[in-house]
């Protein structure tokens, strides 16, 4: 969590070390923000997600965030089911069939960890060019 907030910050550090006036970051920021959000995972899980969306889905922080804690809340959980539900085939009895159906079984929750800390680096590196070179 403490990397998400980071990974935001960073973010609103960029864009507004991007823009050139107040008013422009200021409207960039919310879209910007809007987007990652859109493609974090919340509303479609990257399992169902279209292929010619997915250059935008790995460029949402949100998603290593909300993918590492499912992985940390899922891997090793047992649940229990009534016998209707069983009948019926609609039981998943752990939690790692659920990360299956969802897609987060393509990387690990370091893995979340190193592509959240790169996403500071590289933002906090072009705010810092973009302080360096485009603000007079």
């Amino acid at each position: 969590m403490i990397l998400c907030s980071l990974s935001a910050t960073s973010l609103a550090l960029m864009i507004s070390a991007l823009c050139r006036t107040i008013h422009m970051s200021v409207t960039v920021l919310p879209m910007v923000f809007e987007i990652v959000r859109l493609f974090g995972g919340f509303f479609l899980a990257p399992a169902s997600l279209p292929k010619y969306f997915s250059w935008l889905d790995a460029l949402s922080y949100i998603k290593y965030v909300y993918v590492g804690i499912g992985l940390n809340e899922l891997r090793g959980l047992k649940l229990t089911c009534t016998q209707a539900d069983i009948d019926a085939n609609k039981c998943i009895t752990n939690g790692e069939t659920t990360i299956s159906n969802l897609g987060f079984d393509y990387i690990t929750i370091w893995g979340c960890a190193l592509i959240l800390i790169s996403f500071i680096i590289i933002y906090r590196i072009i705010a810092y060019l973009g302080i360096r070179f485009l603000k007079c």
